[in-house]
């Protein structure tokens, strides 16, 4: 028998949210996963500005935990936050149909945006019938 090299440690989370995702709807809202504002520490957050890079088609998140002027009002739900974004589709061109989907978010330090937390626009295949 082996010697115990292990160093153990019990798992007791069986109904934590781990799971990190920020997700696109088929309708053009933005859902945060309760995963999400858990490893960000970002359950105080009410409110976001959003951003976008049009040539990476990147979209970037900042979360404040006071109301600013130009961000949106985050919506909280029992599975995380959410906010409704169809100007902001509507304005770059954006179809929710084709990007809908969940993305892993990357944290990001910008230099003029400070933290902010992106995803990276990919079009989805469609499923054969």
């Amino acid at each position: 028998m082996d010697t115990n090299t292990y160093n153990f440690e019990e798992f007791t989370s069986f109904k934590g949210k781990f799971s990190s995702k920020i997700s696109l709807g088929k309708t053009g809202g933005f859902g945060f996963s309760s995963g999400f504002y858990n490893k960000y520490n970002l359950k105080d957050s009410v409110a976001l500005k959003i951003f976008y890079d049009k040539e990476k088609m990147a979209v970037a998140f900042k979360f404040f935990k006071n109301e600013e002027s130009g961000a949106i009002k985050l919506k909280p739900r029992a599975t995380g936050g959410y906010v409704a974004s169809r100007s902001f589709i509507g304005k770059y061109g954006i179809n929710p149909l084709k990007y809908a989907g969940r993305y892993e978010p990357k944290e990001v330090m910008s230099d003029n945006l400070g933290k902010v937390y992106v995803i990276e626009l990919k079009e989805k295949q469609s499923s054969p019938n």
